[in-house]
């Protein structure tokens, strides 16, 4: 058997924020992240990153850092030639770990294409050269929550996806979308509970959206991720659009949630499914007729631009929601994968892998 010399690495990786970012579950003063790299004998590189977020996958730094690197020996030597078996490895290694396991995916994907000395997004498809993401509003004061959108409307923004279900109550939810309303009466306005509600406070909060906001798209996560029953309770209720997140971080529970008709739509991120899971998510979800949101924790360019390439590669996702490299500071030793224009996000097919460049020094 030849001898390959792969090495997998993982180190902690910190990226901080333009400013706390406040949902119903937590507040956030910085993106911690980490960085995954496979190495090959041929000092090719392939770069990975986790986002993990404790209370969707019960994940954090420390256990993807000990489950990544206690599993460096089981897969080095591979051949890094071969994406199949690499794939394969990393989803029984790392099975119940889905941040992890998204990481260790984009390495290997980023080593195998540098390999073949080919572009990522041609991989998944190739059908869109560019998309467009909303802007996510945090849990913020009205006057900030008009702040922010107005600045973003001037950039181009046309979505808004906004937190609500913090301890400051309906009221105060109600009074920021208003704000926000006021602020973009054009835009499309997409509201995450972060399941801040039980089932009759989602519907008490539902029915009043359609009055202050027109242009509503969707309402995501309202209740508990464990509460089936109550998501759909809500859904038949109300008429926004219910969106499962949280809920929805296999392909088998996205099956359970078709099935017993709980939801409109689902919202996909790497960090709760892996790569592998999401295409999977993809092909159910189109082939039962349900709408797609692609998503992402406080995450870096790179998984950003794995985000995006599957998006713009398969060209099956109805709403973007990919804005983390608007809510963490400016890196400029940091590039590639894709350039910004606005709310745009344009593909950069010029570079191998993901494309993503600047990362070897990156690490905390």
């Amino acid at each position: 058997m030849p001898e390959y010399h792969t090495i997998l690495d993982a180190r902690p990786w910190t990226l901080p924020l333009r400013a706390p970012f406040k949902i119903a579950k937590r507040t956030a003063h910085e993106a911690q992240n980490v960085l995954v790299t496979f190495t090959n004998g041929d000092g090719l590189v392939g770069y990975g990153a986790a986002a993990p977020a404790a209370y969707v996958t019960g994940e954090t730094i420390e256990s993807v850092l000990d489950l990544v690197n206690g599993q460096a020996l089981a897969l080095a030597n591979l051949d890094p030639s071969r994406i199949g078996p690499l794939l394969d490895l990393c989803a029984e290694a790392f099975a119940d770990a889905p941040s992890a396991r998204a990481a260790v995916e984009m390495a290997a994907l980023d080593l195998w294409a540098k390999h073949h000395k080919s572009n990522l997004w041609h991989h998944f498809g190739a059908r869109r050269t560019s998309i467009a993401t909303d802007l996510t509003i945090p849990i913020v004061e009205p006057a900030e929550a008009t702040r922010l959108v107005q600045a973003a409307v001037k950039d181009g923004f046309e979505h808004f996806k906004i937190k609500v279900g913090g301890p400051e109550g309906h009221d105060a939810d109600i009074a920021r979308i208003r704000a926000i309303v006021n602020a973009a009466p054009d835009a499309g306005i997409r509201v995450d509970a972060n399941q801040g509600f039980d089932a009759e406070g989602a519907i008490r909060l539902a029915k009043e959206l359609v009055e202050v906001a027109p242009n509503i798209e969707l309402l995501e996560q309202p209740v508990s991720e464990e509460d089936t029953a109550a998501l759909k309770y809500v859904r038949d209720h109300v008429s926004i659009p219910i969106f499962a997140d949280e809920a929805a971080q296999t392909p088998a529970s996205v099956r359970r949630l078709i099935k017993e008709e709980a939801v409109d739509g689902i919202n996909i991120k790497l960090m709760k499914s892996g790569i592998g899971g999401a295409l999977e998510i993809i092909a159910i979800c189109h082939a039962a007729g349900v709408k797609l949101m692609l998503g992402c924790m406080l995450e870096s360019r790179l998984s950003l631009t794995a985000a995006l390439f599957i998006a713009a590669g398969t060209g099956a996702i109805s709403y973007i929601d990919l804005d983390s490299h608007y809510l963490i500071c400016p890196d400029p030793k940091r590039s590639g994968g894709f350039d910004e224009r606005g709310p745009e996000m344009i593909v950069n097919t010029n570079g191998h892998g993901w494309g993503v460049t600047g990362l070897a020094d990156c690490a905390n």
